[in-house]
């Protein structure tokens, strides 16, 4: 039998494949998705099995050497990866990566074991030994004694040319047999359990003011019992919890305590033992929320979600924000696990992980697993492993999570779909809904697509009736749509009015304070000044290997939001040495603002630069959410899916950053957001919603303001059939990048003619250069192909690129369907 192997290169990195024959004695044990020991050149590295087929008659192909693990890949997944290879114009292997974990939590050792058994003949074999070379006299010796010993025990009979050759003398003459296992890696140990102590329930009044941190882990303890110290700390707050065993209010312990393990309430059966990244109810039933009374529409939702486990179907849940969403997906995650089905949880956001593990932990009692991109390679090996043995029973994150290896998957449920991070910039650019949508046919599975503002072209095909449409049209608990009042900037300004926040949202602010409710103010521009310039010459800071402005934060750097590249800010021009102004807003001058007209409140920043820290967005989360800080302004991070109880006022401190973008999502960007933002307010008390903008008759945003998402969905996709946009074409972005500019256009240009030429039907745009052109010290170039009936066109397109040769030094790049611009 002979197999296609995609073959390790690098540790964790798939990068070609090759074929290989089976030995008889191993096809049995051969089949898709096995790991099985090659050899590359010289050198012996593992694979994963891809296709099997008859053997023919071929010169010169290698034998495998063992077969590490059976059943280490579903066979679903690589099929998944087909997919994303042929879809997405990349190859097999690069495709197969992002199904696999990184090597980091064991190694392959090479051992070698004594063959013949105990007594006589093992005597007789040594004094055959006794006559051979001195290394292969000695390692027989040792081996007799020890019955096996990995390679480096063998090292100190010799190394290199001597050693293998002793050790074939001695395979040869059958006494010794090569074998490869699997061995722990030093420092992958588990995770220790945190346990709460006596007396911790009576100090945590009292260091919720002056400890947050230690504050909100002691409160997760208290109520949801013992944790792994990994999950508790989320990788950055291990000061807080050694702060808490100092005080006598936890204890570490290696032995996870009675109740954090055996069987859960759905009767599955799972370890003890929980690994960095998992979370979930170890205090059992006690912890379970009562649920909540579903209305009529959340009812219908549910019905035809459970209708459809076992047999798989795809849907769009709908609803307004505020609806009742995630007690639809809970309700339907329920269902799944007691008939014995696992599922997958996708969210857009880091930020959003927190809340759903939380309410998954506490409504249904389910081990929970979490991957994502922060998580380190470590935990990411050791949660994918524990998930692949079927230790888990829901897994939730970010699009990555979407390839966890989950047995008997039921439910995959897609929330807040229309987020453009479900969209992967890196190869293989996949987009999550479309690959989850392949996945639930793959594993027959139901898909679960969840917005209030889904994008254009999922709600288009839920018109068209091929994906299921269920509308929740109301806010539950009989809760009216937040007020929302449109403040037009222009007036402001024409009064003399100063600052970013204005006259009104002050107003409502102080009120907000006043009775000790919450506010969130939005501006989705980090930094503190965008735009530097000098008043006298023009001159304007750009970051040395991109061609962008440089913006301004408030510690005194200027920094570039595309490469990082960053340099101290200086007060006068390097020019002709004027004054320097910093003119527009980001988060930080807008916190300024906040903190000198508001002194006595709490508030808290929550954007790219207060988050880069891991753990960091999960302390924001829960001190907001405790009613530990007053005011929250964020980037877009903030807007979705995140539920405050205590929020009653939104403010948009400039709704048009995203309007006029060179894109032709940017209304429906502008929409969502707002719409998204503006849920945020209201959901338990009566809210309100404060809305600044230069444009206040724009459809985007009094649309937004208005939360009518289907008018705006009937004005979008007149535009788009109109303008020829997706749904109804496909966009392929084809970009070059290089340090020499000339090579990277002359390529652009080359295989725009190409296309052209060979692929007929499609509407070459370009070449151009990209948005910026330079990145990096890297020059780029685009094409943009608009292409009608891509299922019979993309071979056609297959064909072309398979054809060209890239300019050595060049870096091609393929995107199907791209979301951000580049």
């Amino acid at each position: 039998m002979l197999i296609e192997v995609a073959v390790n290169s690098a540790p964790g990195a798939i990068d070609k494949t090759l074929t290989y024959r089976v030995p008889p004695e191993m096809v049995q044990a051969v089949r898709v998705g096995s790991l099985v020991l090659v050899t590359l050149g010289k050198r012996p590295v593992t694979g994963l099995v891809v296709a099997l087929s008859e053997e023919a008659k071929r010169a010169g192909l290698k034998e495998i050497r063992t077969v590490l693990e059976a059943d280490f890949l579903p066979p679903q997944l690589v099929d998944l990866g087909r997919y994303l290879a042929e879809r997405y114009f990349c190859p097999l292997a690069v495709a197969l990566r992002v199904m696999l974990p990184p090597v980091t939590a064991r190694r392959l050792e090479r051992r070698w074991r004594w063959l013949p058994p105990a007594g006589e003949e093992t005597a007789a074999a040594l004094n055959l030994a006794a006559y051979l070379p001195p290394p292969a006299r000695e390692i027989a010796a040792c081996l007799a004694e020890a019955a096996a010993a990995g390679v480096s025990r063998m090292h100190k009979f010799g190394r290199g040319r001597e050693l293998e050759h002793a050790l074939a003398v001695l395979k040869n003459h059958g006494l010794i047999q090569e074998e490869w296992c699997w061995r722990e890696v030093p420092g992958s140990r588990r995770s220790p359990w945190v346990v709460p102590r006596t007396g911790a329930a009576a100090a945590l009044a009292a260091i919720s003011r002056r400890a947050p941190r230690q504050a909100a882990m002691l409160k997760t303890l208290l109520e949801a019992g013992p944790q792994p110290a990994s999950v508790l700390a989320s990788g950055g707050s291990y000061a807080a919890l050694h702060r808490l065993e100092q005080l006598g209010l936890v204890e570490f312990t290696l032995t996870p305590p009675a109740g954090a393990g055996g069987t859960d309430p759905r009767g599955l059966k799972h370890s003890n033992l929980v690994e960095a990244g998992e979370t979930g109810n170890h205090g059992g039933a006690a912890n379970v929320g009562a649920p909540l009374q579903l209305n009529s529409d959340q009812e219908q939702a549910l019905q035809a979600i459970e209708g459809a486990l076992g047999r798989g179907g795809t849907f769009l849940l709908h609803g307004v924000t505020g609806s009742g969403k995630t007690e639809v997906y809970l309700r339907a995650t329920g269902v799944a696990l007691a008939r014995g089905y696992r599922a997958l949880f996708l969210v857009p956001e880091h930020a959003l992980i927190p809340q759903i593990v939380t309410r998954l932990r506490q409504n249904l009692g389910a081990r929970v697993a979490v991957i994502h991109g922060d998580l380190s390679p470590g935990e990411r090996a050791a949660t994918w492993e524990r998930v692949r043995r079927g230790e888990i029973q829901v897994v939730a994150g970010s699009r990555a999570a979407l390839f966890a290896p989950l047995p008997a998957l039921g439910l995959i449920v897609v929330d807040e779909e229309h987020a453009g991070s479900y969209k992967q910039d890196a190869a293989p650019r996949y987009d999550a809904r479309e690959v989850a949508i392949k996945r639930g046919h793959l594993e027959g599975a139901v898909v679960v697509l969840g917005s209030a503002t889904p994008s254009t072209e999922t709600f288009y095909l839920a018109r068209q009736g091929k994906i299921n449409l269920l509308p929740l049209p109301r806010r539950v608990a009989g809760l009216n749509l937040p007020a929302v009042e449109i403040i037009d900037l222009r007036e402001e300004y024409r009064a003399g009015h100063q600052g970013y926040l204005s006259r009104r949202l002050r107003r409502e602010i102080d009120a907000v304070l006043a009775v000790g409710k919450q506010a969130i103010l939005f501006l989705n521009r980090r930094g503190y000044a965008p735009h530097i310039l000098c008043r006298n010459c023009g001159y304007v800071p750009v970051c040395r290997h991109c061609d962008v402005a440089l913006t301004f934060h408030q510690e005194g750097t200027l920094r570039c939001h595309y490469c990082g590249y960053a340099e101290p800010a200086g007060s006068a021009c390097p020019v002709c040495g004027g004054p320097l102004v910093h003119l527009g807003a980001g988060t930080q001058r807008v916190e300024t603002e906040a903190r000198a007209l508001w002194p006595e409140a709490r508030i808290i920043r929550a954007d790219g630069d207060t988050t880069a820290r891991k753990g960091r967005w999960e302390e924001i989360y829960r001190t907001f959410a405790g009613g530990g800080a007053d005011i929250l302004i964020g980037t877009q991070t903030i807007t979705r899916g995140l539920d405050f109880p205590g929020v009653t006022l939104v403010g948009v401190v400039n709704a048009d950053l995203s309007l006029y973008q060179p894109d032709f999502r940017a209304r429906e960007r502008t929409f969502q957001l707002l719409t998204q933002v503006a849920g945020r307010a209201g959901r338990k008390t009566p809210g309100k919603v404060i809305i600044q903008t230069y444009n206040p008759g724009d459809p985007a945003i009094t649309l937004a303001a208005a939360q009518d998402y289907r008018r705006f969905y009937e004005q979008e996709i007149a535009n788009r059939r109109a303008g020829g946009y997706p749904p109804f074409i496909k966009l392929v972005r084809i970009g070059f990048s290089g340090r020499d500019e000339a090579g990277v256009i002359a390529a652009a240009h080359e295989l725009a003619g190409l296309i052209q030429r060979d692929a007929g039907g499609m509407t070459v745009l370009g070449p151009a250069p990209g948005f910026p052109v330079r990145v990096q010290d890297n020059y780029r170039w685009q094409l943009m192909l608009k292409v009608p009936n891509w299922s019979r066109k993309k071979e056609r397109l297959a064909g072309c690129l398979a054809a060209y040769r890239l300019r050595q030094g060049l870096r091609l790049m393929v995107d199907v369907g791209p979301v951000n611009p580049w």
